[in-house]
Order: structure tokens, then C-alpha cells, then sequence
């Protein structure tokens, strides 16, 4: 691989990435661009990638899940090892609605958080250092909380949205199975709490953890194994197949 070939393969993983001459100019990934300021320019053996906004080549390189090496071209035609890119985000507020972190997805599957920079506002910090994590959607769970609504537990953001889309409040915590903690079910305490976990051990596994967590502080627990799922589904799955929020809402009902 030359580092022409090099440049094009990390400006693919790059948004709205257009070639000019021998470079190609794309949005940063490391901060909130809308202006393209990222330039990737092959030279000689190597790439250099430059943010006029002022990003760090650190940061980009984090945001793309790339290192330093993946900017060289050596004798035996390195290839970048990671190509991802984003193609999810999802916000995680404070119980006043206020941004504390971002997470993203990546495709190839993979997840990182990040955090706004107060020193350079625009810009983001990949990492959560200094930042105590939260509930996704913690504003509207603890509005639930307050007004006797059911709280659904999933296991990553992408299937609490799609039921929050069906008008149920959902959550979920960050970085997914196995990292609950206990400050979790305190924002819960007092809730009815129905807890769908994946169709796999590490599903099973948080969704007993979480269970487990909340005995004491939520008002009542249950958790349901929906019916139909293939290995490793989740209720993302489940509703692809055809099911509707009145199905789920008589599960629970049906559950002890």
C-alpha cells in the first residue's frame, strides 16, 4: 500500500471526506466540525493529517481508533490495522440535562466515550477522566421514578432508543455488560424496573448483576427473557421480528 492508497483508506473513515488534488479534506472526528477542517495529505512514506480547528493528532488518531504507526508506510506495505467509523452516538446527560460524555459506536463493533474539552470548547476529550458516569436517558428516568412510570434496563443505548421510541422510558448504563454500578440503582430507587437482558451468558450475566444491584432500592424487579430471541438477540431483535410494545407491556404484566 502506498501512502496515497494509505491517506484514502483513513479518509474513508472520515465524514463527508472529498478528494482535492493530493489530499483529502473531511470533517474531524475529534471535535463537533461542520467546517471540514481536517486535511489528510500522503507525503513520501507516511501520512500527515493536520485539524485547522487546532485538534491534536492524538486526539484524531483516538477519535479514528488508529495510532501513530497506522500514518507510515513500511517496506512490507503496512496496512491501517483498524478502519472504523463512527456511525452511532449517543448522549449521556446529568439530571439537570446538561452533556456530560458522548459514547460512540463504531462499525466495525466497537464503543469509546468522550467528553466535552472546557478548555477548548468545541472540541472533545477522548476518555472519561474526572467524569462520574451516569444512566443513559437519566433526565427522563428519573421523571419516571417520580411519577410511578416503568423503567426498562437493556444493555446498550441503540436498545433503549427503540423503546423510547415506542413511548417507554428505557436505559441503559455506559460501556455495557458487566460495568453496572451500585450509583446506577440509586437514580432508580423507588422504580418499577423491568430488565431485558441479551440472548447470551454475558446477558444473562449483567442482567443478574443488575438485578442483584437493585434489591433493596427498586420498587419492584422483573426481568423477562423474551420469548423467540435467537443467540445473542436482544429486544432490538425481538421488535424487528414483528413484536409490539402491547406484547411486552403483557409479558410484564403476566411476570412475577
Amino acid at each position: 500500500m502506498t501512502a496515497t492508497e494509505q491517506a484514502a483508506s483513513i479518509a474513508a473513515n472520515c465524514q463527508q471526506a472529498r478528494q482535492i488534488g493530493d489530499r483529502w479534506q473531511c470533517l474531524c472526528p475529534s471535535h463537533d466540525d461542520i467546517q471540514a477542517s481536517l486535511t489528510i495529505t500522503a507525503k513520501d512514506d507516511r501520512v500527515l493529517i493536520h485539524c485547522h480547528a487546532g485538534c491534536s493528532t492524538s486526539s484524531i488518531l483516538q477519535a479514528l481508533n488508529l495510532t501513530e504507526r497506522d500514518l507510515f508506510v513500511t517496506s512490507n506495505g503496512h496496512t491501517p490495522t483498524q478502519k472504523r467509523r463512527i456511525v452511532a452516538r449517543y448522549s449521556y446527560e446529568n439530571a439537570a440535562g446538561s452533556l456530560l460524555f458522548n459514547a460512540a459506536r463504531f462499525e466495525p463493533k466497537g464503543f469509546a466515550q468522550y467528553r466535552p474539552d472546557p478548555a477548548n470548547p468545541g472540541q472533545w476529550i477522548w476518555n472519561l477522566d474526572g467524569i462520574e458516569p451516569v444512566l443513559y436517558h437519566l433526565p427522563q428516568v428519573l421523571t419516571a421514578v417520580q411519577t410511578g412510570e416503568t423503567v426498562y434496563v437493556v444493555e446498550g443505548e441503540k436498545d433503549a432508543d427503540n423503546l423510547c421510541a415506542l413511548g417507554l422510558v428505557a436505559t441503559c448504563n455506559p460501556m455495557g455488560a458487566g460495568k453496572w454500578r451500585d450509583s446506577y440503582s440509586e437514580a432508580l430507587r423507588g422504580a418499577h424496573v423491568v430488565i431485558l437482558p441479551d440472548n447470551d451468558a454475558p446477558g444473562q450475566g449483567h442482567a443478574a448483576q443488575v438485578a442483584r444491584s437493585l434489591q433493596g432500592k427498586a420498587s419492584r424487579i422483573t426481568l423477562i427473557d423474551l420469548p423467540g430471541l435467537p443467540p445473542k438477540g436482544d429486544v432490538s431483535d425481538w421488535l424487528r421480528q414483528g413484536h409490539t410494545r402491547g406484547e411486552l407491556e403483557a409479558l410484564v404484566q403476566a411476570a412475577p
